[in-house]
């Protein structure tokens, strides 16, 4: 497609913008927005010929990355966010050298990766959330409803899994952007209009595709069955995917507190279990406003494939004056 302006990306390291220092070196900037169970990411490959990426001019890890503006140059574009230096790297061969640098928007600077177990004793999610949250440094946004627990359990967890585990257990996907915990309804992102119809015709911004259903590994029902040792009886909760044709039962031997809870449960489990059954690759032509959250519907020029889809990844990647977006999408109608 011509006729676009110049991609462009805004930087600035530690509050210092390198952006016009930047450009000459820079060989492609890549930005990974992610919908669930991992943090953001940014990465800059620059040719360091002169030396100066690998010398004085790295980032180090540690060092704060902002993110102004991504896209086009008198254009669309959007603010990015900020992100902390992980990985700096560096490779080379004769007159080829390059200083490559990945950053994070989960800014982990407590102690993240010590398996835990505690007991969470007369609480509820949302509670338990901000608990696991303040400790880690992080706030928490999103509405998350009220689910109480008599006892809930971390079982030798990292905070942060265990935070995508309770998600995912009551209907919500979560991520990690810009020091805080994010939390979305599945049921609320899933319910959303498209912001974009693509079809397979002349001019228009599909690069290229692919789709794939996998109906094996569908279940058809969950069941959650739980002996209480207190009330000395079973507790037991299902549901059924409608959708699915045919399938196993997804059984669940996990705690919960009454009928509701169980029913809650299954009903989540099952969402998870199935979300891979209809899923699809788009690369576009670069499109700042695409996002992780939002609502594609492929064109009936797609066949079978066609549909709504929620976006679980946009790749967002700016080499020299090419940008593209990529998609990794997920069926939900």
């Amino acid at each position: 497609m011509t006729g676009l302006p110049k991609p462009f990306v805004s930087l600035l390291v530690n509050g210092v913008d390198v952006g016009s220092a930047l450009a000459p070196f820079l060989l492609d900037f890549t930005w990974t927005d992610n919908l669930h169970g991992k943090a953001d990411e940014v990465c800059g490959r620059m040719r360091d010929d002169l030396g100066l990426w690998r010398g004085a001019w790295r980032p180090e890890q540690g060092d704060i990355i902002e993110v102004p503006a991504l896209g086009y140059e008198g254009g669309l574009f959007v603010p990015v966010g900020s992100f902390q230096v992980d990985i700096p790297k560096a490779s080379g061969s004769r007159a080829k050298e390059i200083i490559e640098f990945k950053a994070t928007s989960a800014f982990p600077e407590k102690d993240q990766r010590t398996q835990k177990s505690k007991s969470y004793q007369e609480t509820d999610l949302k509670k338990i959330i901000n608990e696991v949250a303040g400790r880690l440094g992080y706030s928490v946004s999103g509405e998350i409803e009220p689910v109480s627990f008599k006892v809930k359990k971390q079982r030798r967890e990292r905070d942060l899994a265990f935070i995508k585990r309770l998600a995912e257990d009551y209907g919500y996907f979560v991520s990690v952007k810009d020091r805080e915990i994010v939390f979305y309804k599945r049921e609320d992102l899933e319910a959303q209009g498209p912001v974009r119809t693509i079809d397979i015709v002349d001019g228009s911004t599909l690069i290229s595709w692919s789709a794939e259903e996998n109906n094996k590994q569908v279940y058809s029902k969950a069941k959650v069955s739980y002996l209480d040792p207190d009330k000395k009886a079973l507790i037991e909760g299902e549901v059924q995917d409608l959708g699915a044709k045919s399938g196993d039962t997804l059984k669940i031997d996990e705690r919960v507190e009454d009928e509701g809870q169980a029913k809650k449960l299954a009903k989540c489990r099952l969402a998870k279990a199935n979300e891979n059954r209809a899923t699809a690759k788009l690369t576009l032509v670069g499109d700042p406003l695409l996002m992780a959250g939002q609502v594609i519907q492929l064109g009936l020029t797609f066949g079978k494939y066609a549909g709504k889809y929620l976006v679980h990844v946009a790749t967002h990647k700016i080499a020299r004056a090419s940008y593209t977006t990529s998609l990794e999408l997920k069926r939900v109608e």
